[in-house]
């Protein structure tokens, strides 16, 4: 017959054993959570947005509209182009809870074309998002270079990306200390669409 010590020992395993099991069962409900939060974008993939013989030259993931979901901002180039003169697309891709994308805006205008940058090389930049904010940065020439940085912001009420700031830098290689730069923004610019927008400014 067990000792009162030795049932007290195996009481006390026992109701460790039980505790640990739900501790485990308690984890592996919330890994499997955190597992099924972080599953990639799938079903209507960006791959449908791209136009063949074209990629991917930068992407942006943010909020463009405000909901506090990720969107994302694609600049394409074509993969062969047949001139340095190729147009880039840049799309606005609106995302939802369910992990799909809707095409917002396409400008096959705003980003410039490979040979503008001079020896500067490829004059695309950067693109950035900020509280429903786009800003395209560009920067081209050899000697005279210009730095572009465009910034557009999303109007709820008309549901559009409005041109914001355009603030450009004239530069010479030669003179460091010459640089100028001109910044428009808000009433100074006409409330053009980033869908429209062709360089006005700049």
């Amino acid at each position: 017959m067990p000792r009162p010590n030795q049932l007290l020992a195996n009481r006390r395993l026992k109701n460790k054993t039980s505790s640990m099991k739900r501790l485990f069962f308690f984890l592996s409900l919330l890994s499997g959570a955190a597992a099924c939060a972080q599953q990639p974008a799938s079903g209507n993939d960006i791959k449908k947005f791209i136009p063949a013989g074209y990629e991917v030259r930068d992407s942006v993931s943010g909020d463009l509209n405000g909901d506090n979901i990720p969107d994302l901002v694609l600049v394409l180039q074509q993969k062969t182009p047949a001139s340095d003169t190729a147009d880039r697309p840049l799309l606005l891709l609106l995302g939802d809870s369910h992990h799909h994308w809707a095409l917002a805006a396409r400008n096959k205008d705003l980003i410039y074309p490979a040979d503008i940058g001079g020896t500067q090389g490829d004059p695309y930049v950067q693109t950035t998002i900020d509280h429903g904010c786009v800003t395209i940065e560009q920067y081209y020439g050899s000697r005279e270079r210009t730095r572009s940085v465009v910034t557009f912001c999303y109007q709820p009420k008309i549901k559009d990306w409005i041109l914001q700031q355009v603030a450009i830098t004239h530069e010479d290689a030669l003179h460091a200390d010459a640089a100028k730069t001109t910044i428009k923004k808000g009433k100074q610019l006409k409330p053009i669409s980033i869908r429209r927008y062709a360089g006005e400014y700049e």
